[in-house]
């Protein structure tokens, strides 16, 4: 049966991969398909660490396409060429080219910006081919972080589930700061938080099995409850129960003037994070993206805000799309805290942290 769980940050889904990979019967043959490398690596070293039986194939999305999907059969579409790999050339605006040209460049290397189309018209070259050879090899195809693909990789998945592959996704549109191809304006309609939809479609056909998860066992509730105000009520997202119990001397979310900036971080090294490099932090201080730290885990975290971050902060003003999801991520990385970096604050819900 093709399933997909759809859980809160902290809520342990890559976890729930390696399980599956543990408790399922040992001569069941997976594959796990994740998108980013700081991924496929984590669960390769979670799954090395767990399985004491034959370990699953471990790929990442490009490379599932590139190598299950194209290269066995790109001659079926394309007589002449033989694919040699990957082009990141990001082409812009659109491209009425047709034929290989379209989707090859003169050394026959795959373009990524056309590159789930072109499996997906390969598959169709085939015959069924593609998805033949598939069953032949797995039992079970997990796919980690699902809400990271968009454009025609929905179109692949879709193929995916008809077939006789147990189909099993795990992911969190609310962390969706990635997607695997940004210009491909297929399935544009499902982009982002409206994802949802993609799944709420799929689970009225019954082609997918549809759950959702909302407890955390990494934030604590304050911080579980304040990831909840993020998003407009609109999105229907149930509030987050946070399992998390330990307590400490600072627990809760903050505002920090920047005159105190460098005390707080001497006094709770928290992990320092901002939207991108346009943000401007105080020298010395070297924090990472919000998209960057995706995946992990640490006790605080310090946000250097946006100006549209500022706003919500200070005015309730609604964010939207990638900057929702990216002060999401951000946020959910704590455990015990989470402090913004803002002077004047204006709002009534968080406290200002000032050395006693």
């Amino acid at each position: 049966m093709n399933r997909a769980v759809l859980a809160v940050a902290g809520s342990r889904k890559t976890q729930s991969i390696v399980d599956a990979c543990i408790d399922s019967p040992g001569n069941r043959r997976r594959l796990v398909l994740t998108y980013t490398i700081s991924a496929q690596r984590d669960v390769e070293t979670r799954l090395a660490r767990a399985c004491s039986a034959q370990l699953p194939d471990v790929t990442g999305w490009y490379a599932f396409l590139l190598h299950h999907w194209i290269r066995p059969y790109l001659p079926l579409l394309f007589p002449d060429r033989r694919l040699t790999g990957l082009n990141f050339t990001e082409r812009t605006g659109v491209d009425y080219t047709t034929g290989p040209a379209r989707y090859l460049d003169g050394n026959s290397r795959a373009y990524k910006r056309y590159l789930a189309k072109l499996a997906v018209d390969v598959a169709a070259a085939s015959n069924g081919a593609v998805i033949d050879r598939l069953e032949h090899m797995y039992d079970e195809i997990h796919v980690d972080e699902v809400q990271d693909l968009t454009g025609y990789d929905l179109e692949v998945l879709e193929k995916l589930f008809a077939s006789r592959i147990d189909i099993h996704l795990v992911g969190d549109v609310r962390q969706s700061t990635f997607n695997t191809n940004p210009q491909d304006p297929k399935n544009k309609k499902y982009r982002d938080l409206k994802m949802l939809d993609w799944f709420v479609h799929h689970g009225k056909k019954n082609t997918l099995s549809v759950e959702y998860s909302n407890r955390t066992w990494r934030s604590n509730q304050i911080i579980a409850t304040f990831s909840d105000t993020i998003f407009p009520e609109s999105c229907d997202f149930p509030p987050t129960e946070s399992l998390q119990t330990r307590t400490t001397t600072h627990d809760g979310v903050f505002v920090v003037p920047t005159k105190h900036v460098d005390t707080y971080i001497k006094a709770f090294s928290p992990l320092c994070l901002r939207h991108s490099s346009a943000t401007r932090t105080p020298d010395g201080v070297q924090p990472l993206n919000f998209g960057v730290a995706k995946g992990f885990t640490c006790d605080r975290v310090l946000i250097f805000p946006t100006t549209s971050i500022a706003d919500f902060l200070n005015k309730g003003k609604q964010l939207t799309g990638k900057s929702a999801c990216g002060l999401y991520v951000a946020t959910t990385r704590a455990i015990h805290s989470v402090a913004f970096v803002l002077d004047g604050y204006r709002g009534s819900t968080l406290a200002t942290w000032a050395p006693t």
